[in-house]
């Protein structure tokens, strides 16, 4: 991509120097990349989204105690960079969370994926709204034999939406 952008960049600079008159011919993405190109793209793009997803709220061991640092090794903080209200974790194994959209859960008519194994999940809320990162300071609840429902991609998941008691 940025070949072809410095290969047109020169063409214009080359152009405009010789004094010919320059055309611009607009293709559709279509032609200029192969599918192939267009398909990694988005298996690139969604490995980012689920990568993200994991960094945010997948986790094998924590404790209440320990929400304020682990939200702040991670950086988890608003698009704003506020410190977020909530933040779920998945107490759990990476591979078990992704296997929620590989066959280990049911996607029902709501469109989110819902697990077919209990996960214990912690829930970090912000205690004081006012501090600001980056001290932001977080309460620890942790919860036991939860349905967690998230967001599935090209098999992975990509947002946590919620847990339920089932």
């Amino acid at each position: 991509m940025k070949i072809l952008f410095v290969c047109g960049l020169l063409m214009l600079l080359s152009d405009s120097v010789s004094g010919r008159q320059i055309q611009i011919r607009v293709e559709s993405s279509d032609s200029v990349f192969s599918a192939i190109e267009t398909d990694e793209s988005i298996n690139v793009w969604r490995e980012e989204r689920y990568e993200k997803f994991r960094r945010q709220h997948v986790i094998e061991n924590m404790t209440n105690e320990t929400c304020d640092s682990v939200i702040s090794q991670k950086k988890i903080y608003n698009v704003d960079n506020s410190c977020k209200i909530t933040n779920t974790f998945i107490l759990a194994d990476a591979k078990k969370v992704k296997a929620i959209c590989k066959g280990k859960g049911k996607v029902k008519a709501d469109g989110f994926t819902y697990s077919k194994s209990k996960f214990d999940v912690l829930v970090c809320k912000l205690k004081i709204e006012e501090l600001g990162k980056p001290n932001c300071q977080y309460e620890g609840i942790h919860r036991t034999n939860r349905v967690v429902v998230v967001t599935c991609e090209g098999g992975l998941p990509v947002h946590y939406q919620k847990d339920i008691e089932n």
